[in-house]
């Protein structure tokens, strides 16, 4: 029976409603122009042609009445001409469903070619609007233009407007005016310098979005734990506080504490590279057994270059060890050389370094590398 009526609502959307939903109807406040005719044909264009489940349409026909489909056929083809799947399409509406009475011309297509024009890719700005919609109701010329213009101002160029924008579009729906020019006034007030300021914009923006009242209390307390604003550290130790409560910063310190650590390493560590403590309690172990237990480096020696802990052990960290390992077993490579010097070069630096430049001595060691021969005993 639940198919039969199914089909019904779908085939003729101008019949009156089947019984069963009747309840449905009746116990909704519509407004006086709105009809069980205009339901059935809502719900009818929701499934059919947004895609939506049938109980995703009841919900949304609480908020949508469409009594004709050319404003919301040219928004749907509008979509898709900008390359929103039907799956996005049908998310965007269930998130939004003014959408299929926005003007496609004047409401939406600006803001869809602005996205385009300074460089958002295509899969990227249709998975971004579909999962955050609210950006495009947005005025063009009251929100998107000028605050675009203050961003470009700060990260200095599109390409690093559109990093913002992928990282948290929720930056471009809560960003202006108020809490990103508040929060950069607080940064300069301390001294930080415009390239510190734009660094985090652009690798933080979630940050820059936080209440002026919060991101104070973060401002003062990296103030007081003695990082200089003059230096990147000080933005990269925000991050931290930014979004770590203080129990879990605590803990992770306790972490480091059980893998060696003095209260002084700790320190050091810290000032050094503020967001070691963001890694995760199993990659802290895992990369701390590793370099002290297999490496053989002290704690402390690894407090002295806690930047190291970033990469991953498995991927990185070992394979280049072994490399290392047997270039200075054949006299290849100098035996003072530091081990988290090599972690730190460039993939492309020690690939021809460490590979490349020993092919004609030991041709295997690419394979070793890359894990697909194991290293000589």
């Amino acid at each position: 029976m639940y198919a039969i009526v199914h089909r019904r609502l779908i085939r003729v959307p101008t019949i009156s409603v089947a019984p069963q939903f009747q309840a449905h109807f009746s116990s909704r406040k519509l407004p006086s122009d709105f009809n069980n005719g205009d339901a059935t044909f809502t719900i009818s264009y929701l499934t059919n042609s947004c895609g939506l489940s049938l109980n995703d349409a009841f919900s949304v026909s609480n908020k949508l009445c469409i009594k004709s489909r050319h404003t919301s056929d040219a928004v749907l083809q509008l979509l898709k001409t900008y390359g929103f799947t039907d799956a996005q399409i049908s998310k965007l509406v269930t998130k939004w469903p003014g959408v299929l009475q926005s003007c496609a011309d004047k409401t939406l297509s600006p803001k869809l070619e602005f996205f385009r024009s300074i460089g958002v890719p295509p899969p990227a700005l249709t998975q971004k609007l579909s999962a955050y919609p609210f950006l495009l109701r947005r005025s063009f010329e009251n929100y998107f233009t000028p605050w675009y213009n203050f961003l470009k101002g700060i990260v200095q160029s599109d390409k690093n407007v559109v990093a913002v924008f992928l990282s948290s579009p929720m930056a471009f729906t809560h960003g202006w005016p108020e809490r990103v020019p508040s929060n950069i006034a607080i940064l300069r007030e301390r001294g930080v310098p415009e390239s510190s300021i734009a660094s985090l914009m652009v690798s933080k923006p979630s940050m820059m979005i936080l209440r002026n009242d919060k991101f104070g209390a973060c401002v003062d307390r990296v103030a007081e734990l003695g990082f200089p604003a003059s230096k990147v550290v000080f933005v990269r130790a925000l991050q931290v506080f930014g979004r770590m409560s203080e129990s879990t910063l605590k803990h992770k310190m306790e972490v480091y504490r059980r893998c060696g650590w003095s209260e002084s390493d700790l320190n050091a560590a810290f000032l050094r590279h503020p967001l070691c403590m963001k890694l995760s309690q199993k990659k802290i172990r895992t990369n701390m057994d590793f370099l002290v237990n297999e490496l053989r480096l002290k704690p402390s020696e690894v407090a002295q270059c806690p930047s190291v802990l970033d990469y991953s052990c498995d991927t990185r960290m070992r394979p280049r060890w072994i490399v290392m390992r047997i270039l200075k077993a054949r006299g290849l490579m100098n035996e003072s050389r530091s081990v988290t010097s090599l972690f730190h070069m460039p993939e492309a630096n020690f690939l021809k370094q460490c590979i490349i430049d020993h092919e004609e001595e030991f041709p295997e060691l690419l394979d070793i590398y890359r894990g697909t021969i194991s290293p000589p005993e």
